[in-house]
């Protein structure tokens, strides 16, 4: 990549704007032209430096339930059973990582029940007790955002929308869902296409867009990429022990820091105490090593672990309001 590709991946990432041309918008404030924009885009989506571009969706707010579960898992039997893991709909991100906790996967699915089942299901078919769901019990920051171009003045604030509040969503509005959450061309009018599909105008799913974005049932509006692909190499999950009467105040405290993209309260378990949990990205482990024991000690948060991700299973968005099966 050049400047200009670096400048563009590192502003993309952020909130578009919600208006019927948003990428002229971006152009504006790169300086450039709307079609030298797109044919850049384009290039970039192309070579899958972007992975997708369009509207990150808030799964509570859809009226789905998410958890985190952390799974003991013999390390013979590790490939097998993440691999029947990651048949599963639900399951969008799903690491090896290293600690004896070792297979880490996330899991969205309808509701509790359903989700209750499906680990039963696993915990049944596998034989191994502990999947463990670890469901957010406060969430800080959802925010990943890489300063590919070294301009930390282009990325937006530290901190980010948190999960909104369900939404009854109609029958077309789970369609536009279901148009948009593959993502958006990088075209001059990249909503009209799904504005034509439902018989609306752009300027009414421009607006829909827009009050989903104030809702927080879209988080963010804006670009996913290949992190690895920028450099961004290592990623580590911080976890931390935090007396129950300081874990919020030391959770908006890490959520301020711009290495940090994710940060929630969850439960402990018995033998892995840690209530406190922030993703924490760089381009070595060392580097973000030295990055969370800086924020470990400005903070005083003295006792946490760090478990780095040693495979990638699966890595995909959520689809919504489709036939969820294996």
């Amino acid at each position: 990549m050049d400047e200009l590709d670096k400048k563009i991946v590192t502003a993309v990432q952020g909130n578009l704007t919600t208006e019927e041309r948003p990428f002229d918008a971006l152009a504006a404030r790169l300086g450039i032209d709307p079609a030298q924009m797109l044919a850049r885009l384009r290039r970039l989506m192309a070579d899958g430096t972007i992975r997708r571009l369009g509207p990150i969706f808030d799964s509570r707010g859809l009226g789905y339930v998410s958890t985190l579960v952390a799974a003991r898992v013999p390390p013979a039997r590790l490939a097998e059973v993440a691999a029947r893991v990651s048949r599963l709909a639900g399951v969008t991100h799903n690491y090896e990582r290293r600690h004896a906790y070792n297979l880490w996967f996330t899991l969205t699915l309808r509701s509790a029940q359903e989700l209750d089942r499906t680990l039963e299901t696993l915990r049944r078919e596998t034989g191994i007790a502990d999947f463990h769901s670890l469901p957010a019990v406060a969430v800080y920051k959802i925010r990943v955002q890489f300063d590919v171009a070294g301009e930390p003045e282009m990325l937006e604030e530290a901190g980010g929308r948190v999960s909104a509040n369900s939404e009854a969503l109609t029958d077309e509005q789970k369609e536009l869902v279901r148009l948009l959450q593959d993502g958006l061309p990088a075209e001059r009018e990249p909503f009209a296409s799904a504005a034509a599909r439902l018989g609306w105008s752009p300027a009414r799913v421009v607006a829909q867009v827009r009050e989903w974005l104030e809702s927080g049932v879209i988080r963010r509006l804006g670009a996913v990429v290949r992190h690895r692909d920028l450099g961004f190499a290592a990623n580590g999950m911080a976890v931390f022990r935090v007396p129950p009467d300081a874990v919020d105040a030391a959770g908006r405290s890490l959520a301020t820091y711009a290495e940090v993209s994710h940060c929630y309260q969850r439960r402990a378990l018995p033998d892995f105490p840690y209530s406190l949990f922030a993703m924490v990205h760089g381009r070595s482990e060392e580097e973000v090593r030295r990055t969370i024991a800086a924020m470990a000690r400005e903070i005083g948060l003295p006792d946490y672990e760090v478990l780095f991700s040693s495979t990638e299973f699966k890595k995909v968005s959520m689809r919504y309001f489709v036939e969820a099966c294996e």
